[in-house]
Order: C-alpha cells, then structure tokens, then sequence
C-alpha cells in the first residue's frame, strides 16, 4: 500500500502576524519500494512536508499511510508511526540514554518490537558502526558515529517507510558517503526511502524519483531523467544548482535524445 497526499495544506502561526503558509495544495502517491528525493530552497516546505507523513504535523487534506489517514481520530497513531520513521537532521541532539544500547533498544520497547542481538548487529554492520561500541556513552562518540546511531535507533524497529530529512547536515565527506551507502543498501533491500537533501549526484546511480517544492508548492515530481532535462532557470528559481556530475549527465541524456529524433526521421 502507498502513502498518498491529497489536497495537503499547511500553515505556521494562523491568525498571528506571524502566519506562514508552509505547504499549497500538495498532491503525490509514494509507492511501496521507490526511492525519492526531496528538493528546494530552505524553507520552501520540504520538512513541513516529511513531518506530515508520521503525523507529527496534521494538515488540511489527506494523508494516508497504508490506508491510516492522520487526520482521522480513529487512527492508532502509534500503529502508523511504527510504518512510518524519521531520521532527523541533527538526530542525536536527542540521545538522553547513558549507553548506545539503550538507545537503540528505546524506539522498539516503545512499539512493542522484540529485538534480538542477532538483528542488532545486522543494523550496525549496515551502517557500518562496531559492534563493541554497544556499552559506550552515545555522547563520547564522533558526530558522524552519533549519527549513524540514530539511524539504527530508527531501523530498530523496522519501519516499512524511512524518511531522511537532510541526514548529511554538519558531516564530512567520509561520513556523508557512509549514509548515501546505507541509504542505497535500505533501498535494494525493498525499503521504501523518502530523503531531503541537497547532494543530488550521489544517487545518481540509483534514478530516484524526484520531488520539488517551491514556496509551498510541489512543482515538480517525476522521474530522475525528467527532472535532469528540466530548464536551467526554472531549477535555479527554485534553489537547485548541478554539480559536474550532473551537467555531464545532462548533456548525455540531451545528446541521446537527439540521436533518438534523427533515427526517428529516417
């Protein structure tokens, strides 16, 4: 089953004078197994947009997760944040346990998931964390160490939908590249990955689909290769600058399609 966004509004602040439309209207279906990359300026609504998917934000319109709606006071909230986890940036601002183990054993003992050592060691060695560390304090680890232990903290207790919002914030490249391979590997395992990031060449291998927003509104969704081919201005308005990578990839894909309209003519 999917996740799908109906009519999805939001604003910050209403009938303050600090009111703040933070999401317009948006509209998308996010299928079991599909990767996607969320994009945009700072503030243009891309993290409004990940916290509706769990329901810590409550917007106007639909969202459904495997046919849970958030708005619906039926709803087992706890239930549908158990499908849906959130690594968030800064994550390990939130560590407040003495030892790594307590923190990956706090997130399954709150939905009630019983996790062996077996399957602790399985997320450590994705993430590429020691398993001896599991007795240390979360606070004398690296910054990029306390980050990896916040994404096992989330693939604890398995959630069927993983949400990334901007996970390689403050990290060197070493560690960056750490999490685009565990991303990659959750993926190929039949994860379903929703990430926000600005590092858009080092999926280039995957082709994930690919959302936009812009002030709001989702402005484009699409294919990988749809949104390589897209106007230069309209991708500079909206805060998204290729790297080498990416223009020598676009002028392939470019290059390619008009070998493809000379074959067509003959």
């Amino acid at each position: 089953m999917p996740i799908e966004l109906e009519n999805v509004s939001f604003s910050y602040g209403i009938n303050t004078p600090f009111e703040k439309k933070a999401l317009n209207e948006v509209n998308l279906k996010i299928n079991e197994g599909e990767l996607w990359l969320f994009i945009g300026h700072t503030g243009s609504g891309k993290s409004t947009l990940l916290n509706t998917l769990n329901g810590l934000i409550i917007p106007n319109g639909k969202v459904t997760v495997d046919t849970l709606q958030t708005n619906n006071k039926n709803t087992n909230m706890k239930e549908l944040r158990k499908k849906v986890g959130i690594i968030f940036q800064y994550p390990e601002s939130q560590f407040f346990l003495p030892t790594i183990a307590e923190e990956i054993l706090y997130a399954p003992k709150n939905f009630d998931v019983d996790l062996k050592k077996e399957e602790i060691k399985f997320y450590m060695d994705i993430v590429g964390l020691p398993y001896d560390y599991l007795n240390r304090s979360p606070f004398s680890l690296s910054g990029g160490e306390m980050r990896k232990v916040a994404i096992i903290s989330v693939l604890s207790y398995n959630p069927k939908y993983i949400i990334f919002d901007e996970p390689t914030v403050g990290l060197d490249y070493s560690t960056r590249k750490s999490v685009f391979n565990t991303v990659k590997k959750l993926n190929n395992m039949g994860k379903t990955i929703i990430l926000s990031t600005h590092w858009i060449s080092e999926f280039l291998e995957l082709k994930p689909l690919v959302a936009i927003m812009k002030n709001s509104n989702l402005i484009f969704k699409g294919k990988f290769d749809d949104f390589i081919k897209l106007d230069q201005n309209f991708l500079s308005e909206a805060g998204i600058i290729f790297d080498e990578k990416l223009e020598l990839y676009k002028k392939a894909l470019l290059k390619n399609d008009k070998l493809k309209d000379k074959i067509a003519m003959l």
